[in-house]
């Protein structure tokens, strides 16, 4: 009888054991199974590029997820282009082009009247050197399309002075093909000057 019970004991023994081994394998194995699914979809949105030997990795993502970020470029870059002018008539009509692919006529209508003004005349004849200096771009992603607000400081130095404006402006954002000219896809529409008043003069 006491055999009995001590097989009966070795018994259940071996049988918890088993189900122990089964329950930590079938844990191994789903979680092998998620790992896996989860690295091939990573992989997945891998891409390879060879050109002449070389191999360059591309990764695929959402859109919105560096929206803010590019949006931000975008409207930074559209403002160095446009708002920096140096004492040179052709660098200026350079930078000025390379700033309307990034928007619409909204900046067509304020070059051609700041030039009507005699603006670029003024500052070449002065050989003044004005830049900008982009503080922040407010960036409304929630609705299409996107709002902006930029705050930037002017800067216009002169042989003998040198003068500080403050700088606010405003304009939406629409998506559109990635382009050279626009490789962030993205158009401004609706440009406008909010705010330009001078801080600081010496």
């Amino acid at each position: 009888m006491e055999e009995l019970f001590k097989l009966n004991a070795h018994f259940r023994r071996v049988k918890l054991i088993t189900i122990i081994a089964l329950v930590s394998l079938s844990i191994i194995s789903i979680t092998a199974l998620s790992l896996s699914y989860k690295h091939s979809k990573e992989f997945s949105k891998r891409i390879y590029l060879i050109n002449k030997n070389e191999h360059f990795e591309a990764i695929a993502g959402n859109i919105q997820t560096n929206r803010p970020v590019e949006i931000n470029y975008h409207v930074s870059r559209f403002h160095e282009l446009f708002f920096t002018v140096v004492p040179d008539a052709q660098e200026i009509e350079a930078n000025i082009a390379k700033a309307f692919f990034l928007c619409d006529e909204s900046a067509k209508k304020l070059y051609d009247d700041l030039k009507e003004r005699g603006f670029y005349n003024d500052m070449i004849q002065g050989n003044v050197i004005q830049k900008v200096k982009i503080d922040s771009v407010v960036v409304n992603t929630k609705e299409y399309p996107y709002q902006a607000t930029c705050y930037s400081i002017v800067t216009q130095t002169r042989a003998t002075s040198q003068s500080e404006k403050s700088l606010t402006t405003t304009c939406i954002l629409e998506d559109v093909p990635r382009s050279l000219r626009s490789p962030n896809g993205l158009f401004m529409r609706s440009f406008r000057v909010i705010e330009s008043k001078v801080i600081h003069e010496k």
